[in-house]
């Protein structure tokens, strides 16, 4: 992880993967695209975003079997 400027501080980032920073402000984590000083996008997620974000990821991963239910993660959807 490392510290980046922020304004007048100091604030950790970490580079995620797939183009995709995250950036934590003290309150809430920023997802920036492509470039953490000049993204192409920038989402914000709240403390209850993220926990919402979290709990969608939770009930991914246990299925009705307990198994993913997805094995195709990752891939766009078919526009057929």
């Amino acid at each position: 992880m490392d510290m980046i400027d922020w304004g007048d501080r100091k604030v950790p980032a970490s580079y995620l993967g797939d183009g995709v920073y995250a950036i934590f402000d003290g309150c809430g984590i920023w997802l920036h695209a492509n470039d953490h000083k000049h993204p192409t996008d920038r989402i914000y997620l709240e403390p209850e975003v993220f926990a919402a974000l979290n709990r969608f990821w939770n009930d991914l991963e246990g299925g009705e079997d307990g198994n993913s239910s997805s094995n195709k993660r990752g891939q766009e959807p078919s526009q057929d």
